[in-house]
């Protein structure tokens, strides 16, 4: 496994930012790799899927290119101050990658997967971007930025996603009804009435206990097949 560490000015969200790529020992001559993107959640940086997913044993025989996505406490989103972490993910990155890799730039061959903000940073992708990827996989998301604006986050939501009452003007609000393949990967005790409705939308309940539990057992899912889009 080649495991290849980049640092890189990213255009949407005005900085510097790390980026962690996974790839085949012995890449194939003329080989492009599906793309696997992770995304972090709020508590974490790019290591997070590293620390909590034996990715080293996976990446070798998965026959994809897997990479660690940076991105600080943005949500992934286009924040109402100008910090384009949106359109990073879904356009700046994988123009990138397929650039500087053996990665495909066919959005087919790519999926997004993110846990709890990363979560919501994929759902947002294929919302707002389902020509970029062919599916996005949500572990224990955040569905509903609503309840934030009670905590400490910061930086503050006001400044991600402006007032709270204009989530929804403002595009903020995840929607069901997604042009693409999602699928919500949550406890089994875990009520998904989110997804209730929509044609487009599968939920996935897990054995796993704990957060990374929960992040092995979907992500090998991925791997062997077992989430089809």
């Amino acid at each position: 496994m080649n495991w290849i560490q980049v640092q890189t000015f990213a255009d949407g969200p005005h900085t510097y930012v790390g980026i962690e790529v996974f790839l085949p020992q012995r890449p194939l001559p003329g080989k492009k790799y599906p793309l696997v993107m992770l995304l972090h959640s709020r508590e974490a940086d790019r290591t997070q899927w590293l620390k909590s997913v034996a990715l080293e044993r996976y990446a070798e025989n998965a026959g994809k290119a897997i990479v660690l996505v940076q991105g600080n406490q943005s949500f992934y989103v286009n924040s109402v101050a100008g910090y384009n972490w949106g359109d990073y993910i879904t356009q700046e990155l994988p123009e990138k990658l397929a650039g500087w890799f053996p990665i495909s730039a066919d959005p087919a061959e790519r999926i997004i997967m993110g846990v709890d903000m990363g979560g919501y940073g994929a759902i947002m992708a294929a919302q707002n971007a389902p020509e970029a990827f062919a599916q996005a996989i949500a572990v224990d998301p955040i569905l509903d930025v609503s309840p934030l604006y009670d905590t400490h986050l910061q930086p503050k939501p006001e400044y991600i996603f402006g007032e709270r009452a204009e989530l929804a003007k403002n595009g903020y609000v995840l929607s069901n009804q997604c042009k693409i393949p999602v699928v919500l990967a949550c406890s089994k005790v875990e009520k998904c009435p989110w997804a209730e409705g929509s044609t487009n939308v599968t939920v996935v309940s897990l054995e796993g206990q704990t957060v990374k539990d929960r992040m092995e057992e979907t992500f090998r899912m991925l791997l062997e097949g077992r989430l089809a889009q």
